[in-house]
């Protein structure tokens, strides 16, 4: 616990210095280290961490491990065998420097005086002069990569495609508990060209027993040695999200069931669905008709309330298909086209330097309660790994309709898995744009079992009758900002994250995950 607070007040540190720091290269340039009082008396220097604090290499002087520095400078005019990391300050290199290690400097800058020899790569990340990174001529120490790896999810594999796995267990406001005991597949264990997939639960939080189950049958014929292309046809009774790229379902449940928060908004959705799919392995296309029935769920209050008794669960204002009167939920037909296109580098992963593509359409042909119209939904995320231990992660979500969505497919903004520290969906139209950016240090960055993020979100949600997505000073304008802070362990099974927002509130907003922001 003792480390978990260190980690914790050296983060909240770097937030602000990040936040409100601009580089002075008057100043930097200008100091000299025969002004300055010595570090030591002794020739070598040992590996060192220094919070708060200047730190000063002699001209005599040998530093032969790694320099960190938290909230303080760095002066250098011997010689530094290590790497050198500093977050929320400067680095000068003398005339008569030479730096064999990497350096990275997080919220400062680096100034280099002619004649200082760097020998090794070279990051420099601040608000005022953004990302840049190069790589020393001399011979470069070899990073040690911290075995880390947590992959992103996205479809890999046809069948989970076509027929998504079904969780077992599924807590949340509207369903309550849907247990799923039944998951089965067939195909001649995968010998065969026919794939039959079978998911059955129960639904214990609802009132009518004609909707209490819920599952899905579907049957699939693929062609082809690899079974690149296959073409499907499905029954089912399930709900329905928009919200399911906000956080895992898995997470989403145990924040129901332990805090009484839900993160998604859904419907329900009883029909069939016919299509194809294309597997090329660095791509996946996927087009489907359905013809549905749609129904409201209204909030069920068969729950089980082990902590936070008294709080209550979000309303379903504003977001059903249609207005629930009583409990006696309306239906609705709905006949759609829709296509789902993915993408992405070879072995991206959430913490290796790659990109992934997920673009979304859905078009309404026929609906008993709203005019048709089309939805798109964009989500590209990239990382870069900008040096060892040192990945900067991003996504950007984009949102549109050429018609006139209802109230139940708008976009939102805030909250949880959105904008941090803002309330949830703050922010609702039918059009979005979000971007999300995270710089994390992995465990081997400070040789501990924790790691430390850095993050910022933006995002903003509006009738396209107000303005377009092309006017960013609008949208700049009235969009959401946070930024914050996340400390986790090394195998992110847990997370905390300190946030707050731009917009001159004084708050701090404090949530608990089980995953990485996105």
């Amino acid at each position: 616990m003792k480390q978990i607070l260190s980690y914790g007040t050296v983060a909240v540190i770097l937030l602000a210095s990040l936040q409100g720091q601009a580089a002075d290269t008057t100043t930097s340039d200008s100091v000299t280290l025969e002004s300055i009082e010595e570090f030591e008396s002794f020739d070598e220097i040992g590996n060192e961490m220094k919070f708060f604090g200047d730190y000063y290499v002699g001209i005599d002087q040998v530093s032969v491990d790694n320099i960190r520095i938290f909230g303080g400078d760095l002066f250098v005019a011997g010689r530094v065998e290590g790497q050198i990391i500093i977050l929320g300050g400067d680095v000068t290199l003398e005339s008569t420097s030479i730096v064999n290690g990497q350096i990275v400097a997080i919220g400062g800058s680096i100034y280099e005086k002619e004649g200082a020899q760097v020998n090794g790569k070279v990051v420099e990340a601040n608000i005022k002069e953004g990302i840049s990174y190069s790589e020393g001529s001399g011979n470069e120490a070899t990073p040690e990569y911290h075995d880390f790896r947590l992959e992103k999810r996205f479809p890999s594999s046809r069948y989970r495609w076509i027929h998504p796995d079904t969780h077992w267990f599924i807590y949340n406001r509207n369903e309550g508990f849907l247990w799923t005991p039944l998951n089965w597949h067939w195909n001649r264990r995968s010998l065969s060209t026919v794939r039959i997939n079978f998911s059955l639960g129960y639904r214990f939080g609802l009132k009518e027993s004609a909707r209490r189950f819920a599952g899905r049958f579907t049957l699939e014929k693929s062609f082809f040695e690899d079974q690149n292309l296959l073409f499907f046809g499905s029954v089912f009774r399930e709900s329905r999200t928009d919200d399911s790229y906000r956080l895992p379902l898995k997470e989403n449940s145990l924040a129901a069931l332990f805090a009484r928060q839900d993160f998604y908004d859904r419907w329900d959705e009883e029909g069939y669905e016919l299509g194809s799919g294309l597997n090329l392995g660095w791509i996946h296309v996927k087009t489907a008709y359905r013809s549905v029935e749609i129904n409201s769920i209204p909030i069920t209050h068969r729950q089980l309330k082990l902590f936070h008794k008294k709080r209550p669960f979000r309303s379903n204002e504003n977001v059903l298909p249609f207005p629930l009167v009583s409990e006696d939920v309306g239906v609705t037909d709905v006949r759609t086209i829709s296509a789902t296109l993915t993408t992405k580098t070879p072995g991206f992963e959430a913490v290796r330097t790659g990109a992934g593509l997920e673009v979304t359409g859905e078009k309404v042909l026929h609906a008993d309660s709203f005019d048709p119209f089309t939805r798109l939904l964009s989500n590209v995320t990239a990382n870069l790994e900008l040096a060892a231990d040192i990945v900067l992660r991003s996504r950007f979500l984009v949102g549109t309709t050429t018609d006139t969505l209802p109230e139940y497919r708008y976009f939102g903004v805030g909250g949880l898995g959105s904008v941090s520290a803002h309330p949830y969906k703050k922010q609702r139209g039918d059009r979005m744009l979000q971007t999300n950016v995270e710089l994390l240090f992995l465990p081997g960055f400070f040789d501990h079992d924790l790691l430390i993020a850095l993050f910022a979100d933006a995002g903003h949600a509006w009738m396209q009758d107000a303005y377009d997505l092309t006017d960013l000073g609008k949208i700049m304008d009235k969009a959401l900002t946070a930024i914050g802070v996340g400390i986790g362990d090394n195998d992110m099974d847990w997370r905390i994250n300190i946030a707050r927002p731009l917009d001159g509130r004084d708050i701090w907003e404090t949530t608990f995950r089980l995953n990485l922001n996105f």
